[in-house]
């Protein structure tokens, strides 16, 4: 199964493999959408992600998010998201 995303100025969604499991942490789908998009060369930048039909930002980093789910996700200058979210 695979997570979908999108970035806010992006139309499309990309999709990101859950390695079989129902779901990841937050902080596992950053990991893998930073290595998916070639994000890692820039360290200057936070990602946030939040519910695409609700707008809620998801705060923790170990919500688990289940396949088949999709996200927003907003990348934002480093620094700028609140300690609770890294």
């Amino acid at each position: 199964m695979s997570i979908q995303f999108k970035f806010r100025s992006c139309r499309s969604f990309d999709s990101v493999d859950t390695d079989g499991r129902p779901s990841i942490s937050l902080r596992e789908l950053r990991e893998k959408i930073i290595r998916y998009k070639k994000l890692n060369t820039c360290h200057d930048f936070d990602l946030v992600f939040s519910d695409p039909l609700s707008g809620a930002a998801y705060n923790d980093e170990n919500f688990q998010i289940a396949s088949g789910s999709s996200v927003i996700v907003k990348r934002v200058p480093a620094g700028t998201v609140p300690s609770a979210t890294k």
